[in-house]
Formats: C-alpha cells, sequence, structure tokens
C-alpha cells in the first residue's frame, strides 16, 4: 500500500519495489504473492502528526489513511487463507509522476473516488454573501463495499461539522448543495467520502478519500 503524496517514501519507489519482485519471481509468480495499491491523498504520516496551516486544516487536503491499512491486512489475510486475491490499483507513470484513473472502474483498489466541483468548475470567483453551488461526484471501485458517509467542511477548519445525508447501500452519488461566505477570503468546499467493504456505517474500516474546489470570495 502506497500513498500518492507521501513525501519521506516518493511514489516511484513503489513502482521499483513491484518491478524488483518481478524480476524476482518473474511476472507469473509474482502476480501469486505481490498486489500494489495506491492510496490518494495519504502522507508518510497521518494529519493528525503534521503541522497545520492557520489558513487550511491538514486534514482538509490529507486523509487519515489507517482504515486503508487495516482493509489491506484483512484482504491480505483472506488471500494467505482462503486464496482470494485482493484488489489492486490500476496507474500510470511517467516522468516519475504517478497518475491514478479518474473513474473508480478503471482505478480499482479499496478507496472511494471523489470529485468536487463549485459553479461548474475547480475554482469560482464570488462576492461575500453569494451563495455557490457544489457538487460532489463519488463512487466506490468495483468490490470495494459501499458509500457510508459524505462530511463537509467549509471553513476551513477541518471539523467536518456538516453531514449530508444519503442512502445506505449506494456505490455512486452525485449530490449538489449550496453554501454562502459572509466574510472575504479563500476557501475551500472539501468533501470527505467514506466507505465499508460490508456497508456497515458502525463498523471500523470506513475507508476515506478527500475532494476539494476553491472559492474565493470578495
Amino acid at each position: 500500500i502506497h500513498h500518492t503524496h507521501d513525501a519521506s517514501l516518493w511514489p516511484p519507489q513503489g513502482i521499483i519495489y513491484k518491478q524488483a519482485v518481478e524480476a524476482a519471481q518473474g511476472h507469473e509468480k509474482a502476480r501469486e504473492c505481490f498486489r500494489l495499491q495506491w492510496t490518494e491523498n495519504a502522507e508518510h504520516v497521518t494529519p493528525l502528526l503534521l503541522p497545520t496551516h492557520p489558513a487550511r486544516a491538514t486534514n482538509t487536503w490529507l486523509i487519515d489513511y489507517l482504515p486503508s491499512v487495516e482493509q489491506g491486512l484483512a484482504d491480505l489475510a483472506a488471500w494467505v487463507e482462503k486464496g482470494i486475491p485482493p484488489a489492486e490499483t490500476n496507474f500510470t507513470m511517467v516522468d516519475g509522476k504517478v497518475s491514478l484513473p479518474p473513474t473508480a472502474a478503471e482505478r480499482g483498489g479499496t478507496q472511494p473516488v471523489a470529485g468536487v466541483t463549485v459553479n461548474g468548475g475547480a475554482r469560482t470567483e464570488v462576492a461575500a454573501g453569494q451563495p455557490v453551488t457544489i457538487q460532489l461526484d463519488a463512487e466506490a471501485p468495483p468490490g470495494a463495499g459501499t458509500i457510508t458517509q459524505i462530511q463537509w467542511d467549509f471553513d476551513n477548519s477541518g471539523r467536518f461539522a456538516i453531514e449530508q445525508p444519503i442512502m445506505q447501500g449506494e456505490t455512486k452519488l452525485s449530490l449538489s448543495m449550496t453554501h454562502a461566505y459572509d466574510q472575504p477570503g479563500t476557501y475551500f468546499a472539501v468533501a470527505r467520502v467514506r466507505l465499508n467493504r460490508e456497508g456497515d456505517p458502525t463498523a471500523a474500516r470506513q475507508v476515506e478519500n478527500l475532494a476539494a474546489a476553491r472559492i474565493v470570495v470578495s
């Protein structure tokens, strides 16, 4: 399990490890014992252990990856004990940059895929008090479970104080809401999306991802 935003263990090193396994085992044998999963928006340590910026909390752009690791360990046990191979993540690497496919079906893995737009784009400029329309599109990869929770942070605080009600059991959601900012500044509308393999919102291993759009208020 390798993190796309890991500043201490750069993403290409995960690919070097994959290539080393294939060189030692051969491609077919490597498929019997090795999978590479990518965790998007994750650093080397969790956000709680990282310094935060006063203008934007660290957990509004980095996830808690521990549920992904826990799910990976459960999947590893199922592979060893029951012969059920775990999911892998599809990716490309060009000029040292790892890129993940935009849709959950293409990407695979165990983590939800999310995207947020504001007034139809990644960035908008509005006057104070002018409402903006925020759109979230979220999807679970095949076999990863169902989406269990959608939370929003609009004020850069990292509190994720707004939970948007959803129908449980869904693997794909498109949701929208409006929000207005009273004070000038730069804000991020951040959605935190969680899923669970069994579709249980109260169980452990709530695997998460984040997506955000920028709002500049004058």
